[in-house]
């Protein structure tokens, strides 16, 4: 067994990032701790400082064992006060030094330099069951959503299960074929009044909307703030070389759509983003002036499930969930999602309750 005894703690704050990234010593333990499309990202990150600091790594004799990244971000508190902190986005450990309280050091690594000021979600069982074990965490936000299936893809979500992928792919098309002639039908019933414009970032337009409907949200990610993430995603579906690196970065498909409604008496109605990940939709931001907005953006997120070949979406916003349910006999089946949102003792005095949290808030909007 290795001894964790001898391991060598590394910090860096998001300017040493930038230099050790070109240092000849980054991968050369035959594994990056974060990725080029990342990087690229922290660099531009319109909430971050070049002392924040955003990666913890481990060493073992020389040899990169553990890492952690972090994701600056702001809230905003009960009197409209910004306070930085950073989202938990990232811990690996290497398999041979699992159970030794490395993920632990880390954290600890990581919570100095923010003094607390630290959330995360429950994407990750494991790092959940970290978090509960140091009792400085408490929950911020218990967010239930719905999954909704509308196309089998069983190929790609069981193949790691041990079962044969032309098994799993024959049962996925013969599902699919039977379902396909109905969803067929789909592109042209049910109709909305709303026209809906495919736009490549949200303009100056949809400005008043959003400055509306964030002022009442937690984190008010604003336009400049959707405008990073649009330009700096951490995955793509452009061909490139392998790199070795333990999170999201490569996909068959990986795209942002984001559509504006309207109508002749309201130009601007609301604002919604999807985006496409392989077989997966996600709808990090709908923004809406109302029921009838909500409905139609239901409409449109099944009809770009559709086009683009998805097997699911899950969604959490409530009013977005009671639209799409409106729907549900045109999907294959549906499961509940909880999300939970958990925020450190330090600042959790400080966090309102009744502001508004979207499917996109925190790092899940760069991936999908």
């Amino acid at each position: 067994m290795n001894n964790p005894g001898s391991l060598d703690l590394k910090a860096y704050t998001l300017d040493e990032l930038e230099s050790y990234a070109g240092s000849p010593d980054y991968g050369s333990s035959g594994i990056i701790p974060v990725s080029p499309l990342r990087l690229h990202s922290y660099l531009h990150n319109p909430r971050a400082e070049k002392t924040d600091h955003v990666l913890f790594e481990m060493y073992h004799a020389g040899r990169l064992v553990a890492y952690r990244t972090l994701l600056p971000d702001e809230f905003f508190d009960r009197q409209d006060r910004a306070h930085r902190f950073a989202w938990f986005s990232g811990n690996y450990v290497d398999p041979g030094f699992r159970r030794m309280g490395i993920s632990t050091r880390l954290f600890q690594l990581a919570e100095d330099p923010w003094e607390g000021r630290l959330m995360y979600t429950n994407y990750a069982p494991a790092s959940r069951a970290l978090y509960d074990r140091t009792d400085r965490f408490r929950v911020l936000a218990k967010r239930n959503g719905k999954r909704y299936y509308l196309r089998a893809a069983s190929r790609e979500l069981l193949s790691r299960k041990g079962i044969p992928g032309s098994l799993l792919h024959g049962a996925d098309q013969l599902i699919n074929q039977i379902h396909d002639k109905k969803l067929a039908r789909f592109q042209s019933d049910p109709v909305h009044p709303f026209t809906v414009e495919v736009i490549d970032a949200p303009g100056r337009d949809l400005e008043s909307l959003l400055a509306e409907k964030q002022a009442k949200s937690l984190f008010r990610r604003d336009r400049k703030v959707f405008e990073w993430i649009l330009q700096y995603p951490w995955v793509t579906d452009q061909k490139h070389e392998s790199i070795p690196y333990h999170f999201s970065y490569r996909a068959s498909l990986f795209k942002n759509r984001l559509l504006m409604f309207s109508t002749p008496e309201l130009p601007v109605a609301g604002f919604l983003w999807m985006v496409i990940h392989d077989k997966r939709l996600t709808v990090p931001y709908a923004i809406s002036t109302g029921t009838e907005t909500e409905h139609a953006m239901a409409v449109e997120i099944i009809r770009s499930m559709i086009h683009d070949d998805c097997a699911y979406t899950t969604l959490r916003e409530h009013s977005l969930v009671s639209q799409m349910n409106r729907f549900r006999s045109w999907f294959l089946a549906r499961r509940g999602m909880p999300q939970l949102i958990f925020v450190h003792d330090k600042i959790a005095g400080l966090v309102p309750a009744d502001r508004i949290i979207y499917d996109g808030d925190g790092d899940v909007v760069f991936t999908g």
